[in-house]
């Protein structure tokens, strides 16, 4: 009977795993490096970012994220950076940590090549004393004693995005890996799914206190269906924004922020479905992004991209 229970979960959470992508998040107008790993010592510098995003709100077991970003400049034209991404979706637990090396390349007079890569390790868990916390279901007691963790998985991440002023267009490639994963205690695999991303921005500034930056993000990957992201930010004398969102099928966002003094930035977004009851689909996400050496009127000798977009600072 054991064994029979664990190739159901098996089948059930490799359907489940092929279906994932990386999770998501909307603080790119915020922290762009959450955007794309070759940002990483080009915006935001020394800002730790702390994130969480609670997907479905209204529906108990819908999906959480807690994220924490930082990066900063590592000598003129190479950055750093580093996540953690905890992520919950209902008995399925992911943790990802990344660190990241970006160089940046001048190709000609105001156009830029952002590169950037990122290493680091991946496990889940199937929380599987909740899954079976039902007394009638006393199918294998084995099963109640214990969650099944996997094994640490190798993955990485590559990146690129040229610059022109204030156009910028790049592409992503994450959750690379090689070769299968295994759990440790259970003989049982999965392969974390290679995603992709595209993305391109305009910055247009409408006066000396109004800039507008119009966004278009496509994602997908292996066994994922292409979405298409359509977002835009308008912000006032550099300090407060707001931004309007469309993903599809059919989900409509909206998001607010300002800058706090030179130390302290916060946003918050909120997401609604046209196709489905309000009181169901409720996605919120707050960002809180803190400058410690800047609270602490520590200098700091990164030197900054020529022509960079006027953002929140």
């Amino acid at each position: 009977m054991k064994k029979l229970i664990i190739i159901i979960i098996g089948i059930f959470s490799g359907a489940i795993l092929y279906a994932q992508q990386m999770p998501l998040s909307e603080n790119y107008f915020l922290d762009k490096y959450s955007l794309s790993p070759s940002y990483a010592g080009n915006y935001n510098t020394k800002f730790l970012f702390m994130g969480y995003r609670s997907d479905w709100s209204a529906i108990a077991g819908g999906p959480k994220t807690l994220r924490l970003s930082y990066n900063d400049a590592l000598m003129q034209n190479a950055g750093y950076g580093g996540k953690f991404i905890y992520d919950v979706a209902g008995i399925f637990k992911q943790i990802i940590i990344l660190g990241t090396y970006s160089y940046r390349v001048k190709i000609a007079e105001n156009h830029l090549l952002l590169f950037g890569l990122s290493a680091g390790f991946y496990s889940n868990t199937l929380d599987l004393i909740d899954y079976y916390n039902d007394p009638k279901y006393n199918i294998d007691p084995a099963l109640l004693s214990s969650n099944v963790t996997s094994k640490l998985k190798f993955m990485s991440d590559v990146s690129a995005v040229y610059k022109y002023k204030g156009i910028e267009a790049g592409f992503l490639f994450s959750n690379i890996n090689f070769g299968d994963s295994k759990y440790q205690e259970v003989d049982m695999h999965y392969k974390p799914l290679a995603n992709y991303q595209i993305h391109a921005s305009y910055l247009y500034s409408i006066s000396e206190k109004w800039d507008v930056s119009p966004l278009m993000i496509l994602r997908g990957g292996k066994y994922i269906k292409s979405q298409f992201e359509l977002a835009s930010s308008v912000v006032y004398q550099k300090k407060i924004w707001a931004s309007l969102l469309y993903r599809d099928p059919g989900i409509w966002g909206v998001g607010i922020g300002t800058n706090i003094g030179k130390g302290f930035k916060i946003g918050y977004n909120f997401n609604i479905a046209s196709s489905v009851a309000a009181r169901f689909y409720n996605n919120h996400e707050i960002c809180v992004g803190i400058n410690i050496f800047e609270l602490t009127k520590s200098k700091t000798e990164f030197i900054p991209l020529k022509n960079e977009p006027s953002k929140p600072e």
